[in-house]
């Protein structure tokens, strides 16, 4: 999905959407995951200034925080550490605009807390270098707080495997299902989630059931906090 997609679909929303919404889950089936898009990186600052053509400059690869990236994660800061004390998970993006928001706004959680770094969570892959990740050997050596087993290639294959192709939402889609699948087998019940824009437009738009204010765009460094559970539609008990 792209940013003028989700900023038309949210305007939408708020002319015509409803004026009241609820919904309702089990509270033992509930876990607590706080959604956090990374702060602002240089291919967000060039876009800003060259517009999105700056995607595609190979000087973005693997885009860093800008400085007003890092003190957007220093205002954030204050809210997490509200909420740091229960955190048990930390999961990543293996992109480092993600992994770096990371670092610099959960410091406070208790050491006892994993991080780690999933490849499907990174952002829409593909044609722009931005979105591109570096090989987990050098990732291990700038963070080494993470753990990056659960990574199945040290290059970046998925990226590269695109050329100059960008993935599909249906692809995005697959990777979310594949998070799901994952999470659904974890025993922390509270977990901080940092990742990008286009990844949680998908998952809040088009792959779980949501109130409209978790479906509009996530701005830089922004953090939700949801009550979510993850259930599987069964059908082999039907013929």
């Amino acid at each position: 999905m792209s940013e003028e997609s989700a900023r038309k679909k949210e305007s939408e929303r708020i002319v015509n959407g409803p004026r009241l919404e609820s919904c309702a889950v089990l509270a033992s089936q509930a876990r607590t995951v706080h959604f956090v898009r990374h702060a602002q990186a240089t291919h967000n600052k060039a876009a800003l200034e060259i517009g999105r053509g700056a995607y595609n400059d190979p000087a973005f690869h693997d885009a860093r925080l800008t400085d007003v990236g890092e003190e957007q994660c220093a205002k954030l800061r204050p809210s997490v550490d509200l909420i740091a004390s229960d955190v048990q998970l930390v999961l990543v993006s293996p992109c480092s605009r993600a992994t770096e928001t990371a670092v610099r706004c959960f410091q406070s959680v208790p050491s006892s807390a994993k991080w780690i770094a999933l490849e499907c969570l990174r952002e829409k892959s593909g044609h722009h270098p931005c979105d591109g990740r570096r090989s987990v050997s050098e990732l291990k050596n700038e963070f080494s707080k993470i753990d990056y087993s659960f990574m199945e290639d040290d290059e970046d294959a998925y990226g590269e495997m695109l050329g100059e192709k960008r993935e599909t939402d249906e692809m995005i889609i697959a990777r979310v299902h594949k998070f799901f699948e994952w999470l659904k087998n974890r025993p922390e019940t509270n977990i901080a989630v940092i990742t990008h824009s286009v990844l949680l437009s998908v998952l809040f738009n088009k792959v779980v059931i949501c109130s409209s204010d978790l479906s509009k765009r996530f701005e830089n460094c922004e953090m939700r906090t949801t009550h979510f559970t993850i259930t599987r539609n069964d059908d082999s008990s039907q013929n």
